[in-house]
């Protein structure tokens, strides 16, 4: 089972890195709309950092994270929290967006950057509980062949 798990857990990683980047050029689309003052490429933009944000999430939610609950059932209450802060974001990001065609576009952009922030602090937490689950040995499970744990290259996110 758990060979199965880390399968996905590598995989979704890959994906994961993947959105990233995705969503960090969409970042400097949004960056350059501000700097032009375009309120109609903002308005493309913000729709497609949305839709991306809510692919990585659902990506995190439906895969990553339970795939790491399977493996280390003793980090549910943290996976959850970190579930959590995705609703919230979202909701963050839904109140954005009913103001994305009418606020002041300075005040718009400050807004975002603001919620950009904490999303990054986000996935800054996330990053180093995956990357330490990734490398722990499963609680009671066997060890790797020949007894070594898991190396960085061959589980590492």
């Amino acid at each position: 089972m758990s060979r199965g798990l880390r399968f996905r857990l590598k995989r979704a990683a890959r994906q994961t890195a993947e959105q990233h980047a995705h969503i960090h050029e969409i970042l400097r689309d949004f960056e350059e709309a501000v700097a032009e003052r375009d309120r109609e490429r903002l308005v493309e933009v913000f729709g497609l950092y949305r839709s991306a944000l809510a692919a990585h999430f659902r990506l995190e939610e439906e895969v990553f994270f339970p795939a790491l609950h399977g493996l280390h059932p003793e980090h549910a209450e943290e996976l959850e929290d970190l579930a959590s802060q995705h609703i919230d974001m979202a909701a963050d990001l839904d109140e954005l967006g009913a103001r994305v065609e009418t606020a002041p576009i300075e005040a718009f952009a400050g807004r975002l950057r603001a919620l950009v922030a904490e999303m990054a602090r986000h996935e800054q937490r996330e990053e180093r509980l995956v990357k330490s689950l990734m490398r722990a040995p499963e609680p009671g499970g066997p060890p790797e062949p020949g007894g070594r744990e898991p190396s960085p290259s061959r589980s590492g996110v």
